[in-house]
């Protein structure tokens, strides 16, 4: 029994000796609270103590009373502790003080008066419990407002210490659990006291009332929760590097810190001395003490000790509770340091400008050695390509042409920017057939926007003239840098280039016209805060976009020079999530103004069949131009009733990416309506330069006249329009690149062979390799390893597979690996493709499960030999 009570004890005094190792003018007020909170933890543990000693009703119900003092203290100065501690200070005021004790009071006074009322305690009666004598109580209304008070504010007070977890930095989360921690003591047992029914021995509250001490402790002390603003300020002001004046509205001088001192040159802090020496030697500063602005800021230069020291100087005003201005605040810094650094940034830059300008001459200089055998490969290739060549020679001359420019074009695009810095980059104005011109531009991009599903489109002014004087290759390149980019930050939809006629005057033979190209996008648009940014070198509208879409940044930066050559710039619209249109307006020169086209009426009326509105409408603006009445409609259902309804439909332009694989039928559909019409509708099929030869073949063996290759052009369709009107079934209108052909519907059993290349080049050589050993072939291409295993997951037939050791998505090796474990395809035999003859890769090759191998550049006698022994086969 004596032990019990000597611990009980020493666990009602531990908290009280906590109080006598706080410093109030540390922790302010928060100290204060913490005191208030252990006096009533101990005057709720030491009465317990003595209430369990006791053993008449009346002593009991004395001491009884006694704990509630502390009891009902108990809840309230915890919450006050938790409003400093989470800075919520300005809540605690006089009036919220009064309503938060008015409960504990109210408890108190039920609680001293119960001898006269039943309301808090109804009945109380003595049990022994071992060496004991309990008092068991029965509970009345008042007793559980108590403890219904009691833990909500221990609610509200964990709730506020949760928010605080949200409030600071990760670095703080531990004192804020150790906060935590203290509360949970006294929560949890108070909870477990209103479950636990019958007298208990011992009072858990007052070790729970330890715990909270403790740990609240902590927090004041060894965790440094709470401090006095003013000390922290008084400590930071000190200690600033950079030299703080403060002074009143009179311009006298209040305080300064240690380092205003220093700077000032004197030993000790001293207001009138510095004052004096800054109305001497600091003329700036003096002029702050005294102006009335309420914030301006200098930079200054004085001698000291010899030396040249740099100054800023801020001044800002200091308001009262009212906003009135009571002084004001001056901020010296030493920018010393700082000049001198810039001072060498500055020549740092200047060297490196010279030599970046050095280099650049270098390169520019160096750019005609480099051009020089290149314009011979292509001097003399466009040579051969103009003379007598029959079809198939042609095609080799202008491959050969098209690599070579291709070349050309990537050694422009490195010495361009060179040669633009240097000042050695001139214009170079000559006749240009703008119509061929654009439909280079759009081929070479047509099959980066076909493979994203999106439409290219070309939107032509019939006003502007075919015959044109420009800059070709500057043109170009902008051109193309600005439909790269489109496509590249355009996921669905459509890009647009649209020439528009702003402003013309004719002279004589020729029309000065001013002419915007623009290229419109349905991308992802730029936000306004980075449109300027997008036209720095090697910056893009977000960092990830690097990373996501790939490119240097250099693209709108070179355009953007090569224009201002030009007398131009580029100019942006963007809206984030819609697009963005970038254009530019250039004064150009007709060279035929106002030629009008022939007059292809006599076709008959168009019914263009497209999805798309506005490719549709381009499409039959181009159709009207030659005199061809056109009319568009974007859905399948009223195409189907146009054609039966009106009899002067004698051509249809039908999109093959309306309906995709569904296409082919639909348009069968239509000729089987119109077939006994006369005269003879004729039937158009738009595809994209990505379709396989399958799609042209299906076409074509349902009486389809012509295949019109995307994007559409003015060129493309007059030559179509010309042909049908020659003929009733006209050949395919295919360009340079476009490897495409009408295949014959009863060859039996062709050689099947899939390429799988990532050179489109590459992926032609052999192609016309194997149609030279077997014409018969069916050749089918893909240009990555993702896109021939999908191939040949659908063509377990094939006799070949010639594939690139090294491929975007999936190399030559995993290909391999894929197609041996796939029990459908593991016997088609695989050759790969190498660009490396050193003997490691080769015999790398061997050892693998490749039936054989092919070296780069390889030569038709080399191919036809290892290919031939499948080909018997």
């Amino acid at each position: 029994m004596n032990t019990l009570l000597v611990l009980l004890v020493v666990v009602a005094i531990a908290p009280v000796i906590l109080i006598f190792f706080l410093k109030k003018e540390v922790h302010g007020k928060a100290a204060s609270y913490f005191s208030g909170l252990m006096v009533a933890c101990f005057v709720y543990s030491i009465s317990n103590v003595v209430e369990l000693s006791m053993t008449t009703v009346f002593s009991k119900l004395l001491m009884l009373k006694t704990m509630y003092i502390g009891a009902v203290s108990f809840a309230p100065l915890v919450l006050l502790f938790t409003l400093i501690y989470t800075e919520r200070e300005k809540w605690i005021t006089s009036r919220r003080l009064m309503l938060l004790f008015i409960v504990p009071i109210v408890n108190l006074i039920l609680v001293w008066t119960n001898d006269y009322h039943p309301y808090f305690y109804s009945s109380f009666d003595l049990v022994e419990r071992g060496d004991f004598i309990m008092m068991v109580t029965g509970k009345g209304f008042g007793y559980w407002l108590h403890q219904s008070y009691t833990l909500l504010l221990l609610f509200v007070s964990l709730y506020l210490l949760l928010l605080r977890i949200r409030e600071v930095p990760p670095a703080d989360y531990k004192q804020v659990f150790m906060v935590i921690l203290g509360l949970c003591f006294p929560f949890l047992v108070y909870i477990l006291y209103l479950t636990i029914k019958g007298p208990i021995l011992i009072d858990f509250i007052t070790f729970s009332f330890l715990g909270t001490g403790v740990f609240f402790y902590l927090g004041l002390t060894r965790y440094n929760l709470f401090k006095i603003a003013p000390i922290a300020y008084r400590t930071l002001f000190d200690n600033m590097q950079e030299g703080v004046l403060v002074s009143d509205t009179s311009g006298g001088l209040i305080t300064l810190n240690l380092a205003a001192a220093n700077m000032l040159e004197l030993k000790t802090i001293n207001q009138k001395l510095a004052l004096k020496v800054i109305e001497k030697g600091w003329p700036e500063v003096n002029e702050l003490l005294t102006c009335a602005e309420e914030y301006r800021m200098i930079e200054f230069s004085c001698k000291k000790n010899e030396i040249l020291n740099w100054y800023l100087v801020s001044k800002s005003s200091i308001k009262g509770q009212n906003r009135q201005v009571v002084g004001s605040i001056i901020l010296v810094r030493d920018i010393t340091q700082e000049k001198l650094f810039q001072f060498e940034i500055q020549r740092s830059r200047e060297e490196a400008e010279e030599a970046n300008r050095a280099k650049s001459e270098f390169l520019a200089n160096m750019s005609h050695e480099i051009r020089t055998p290149l314009n011979g490969v292509i001097g003399f290739t466009e040579l051969l390509s103009n003379t007598q060549l029959n079809g198939q020679q042609i095609k080799y001359a202008n491959t050969a042409l098209n690599s070579a420019n291709a070349l050309l074009d990537l050694i422009n695009d490195i010495l361009d920017l060179a040669k633009i810095e240097s000042g050695k980059s001139e214009t170079n104005i000559h006749q240009l057939h703008l119509h061929d011109f654009l439909e280079t531009i759009l081929d070479v991009l047509s099959f980066q926007a076909h493979k994203k599903g999106l439409e290219l489109i070309l939107d032509l002014d019939p006003r502007i003239g075919n015959l044109i004087e420009a800059d070709e290759l500057k043109l170009k390149q902008v051109l193309i840098n600005l439909l790269n980019n489109a496509l590249k930050f355009t996921n669905k939809g459509q890009v647009i280039l649209k020439l528009t006629l702003l402003d013309s005057l004719i002279e004589g033979d020729k029309e000065k016209v001013r002419v915007r190209f623009s290229v419109i996008d349905s991308g992802i648009g730029i936000p306004k805060d980075k449109q300027q940014l997008i036209f720095d070198a090697f910056s893009q509208a977000d960092s990830s976009t690097t990373k996501k879409f790939g490119g240097t940044g250099l693209g709108l930066t070179i355009s953007n020079k090569l224009l201002k050559l030009l007398d131009s710039s580029i100019q942006l619209n963007s809206e984030l999530g819609k697009g963005s249109e970038f254009y530019f307006d250039l004064d150009l020169v007709a060279i035929e103004p106002n030629v009008s086209e022939k007059d292809l009426s006599e076709l008959g009326e168009a019914l263009i069949i497209d999805a798309n509105e506005i490719s549709g409408k381009v499409t039959k603006s181009y159709c009207e131009r030659v005199g061809v009445k056109a009319t568009h409609t974007s859905v399948i259902t009223d195409g189907f009733f146009t054609l039966e309804t009106n009899p002067n439909i004698n051509l249809v332009i039908f999109n093959n990416s309306i309906l995709g694989s569904n296409s082919v039928w639909t348009m069968q559909k239509m000729m089987k309506l119109v077939k006994e019409r006369v005269p003879k509708v004729n039937f158009i099929a738009a595809v994209e330069s990505i379709e396989q030869e399958r799609v042209v073949k299906n076409y074509n063996s349902i009486g389809c006249e012509a295949i019109l290759y995307k994007p559409a052009t003015p060129t493309k369709l007059k030559k179509i329009f010309e042909s049908l009107l020659k003929s009733n079934k006209a050949e395919p209108v295919l360009t340079p690149r476009d490897n495409g052909k009408v295949l014959d519907s009863n060859t039996e059993e062709p050689f099947r062979l899939l390429i799988a290349e990532d050179n489109s080049v590459n992926r032609m050589l052999v192609k016309i390799y194997m149609q030279k050993l077997d014409p018969s072939a069916i050749i089918m291409e893909a240009d990555d390893g993702e896109e021939a295993l999908s191939i040949i997951k659908e063509n377990s037939n094939l006799d070949l597979i010639i594939t690139d050791i090294n491929m975007p998505k999936l190399d030559g090796y995993e290909l391999l690996k894929a197609v041996r474990a796939t029990s459908s395809t593991r016997h088609i035999p695989i050759v790969g493709f190498t660009a490396n003859a050193f003997k490691d890769e080769i015999s790398e090759t061997k050892n693998s499960e490749f039936d054989g191998f092919l070296t780069k550049p390889v030569v038709q006698e080399k191919f036809q030999k290892t290919v031939r022994k499948w080909l018997k086969k």
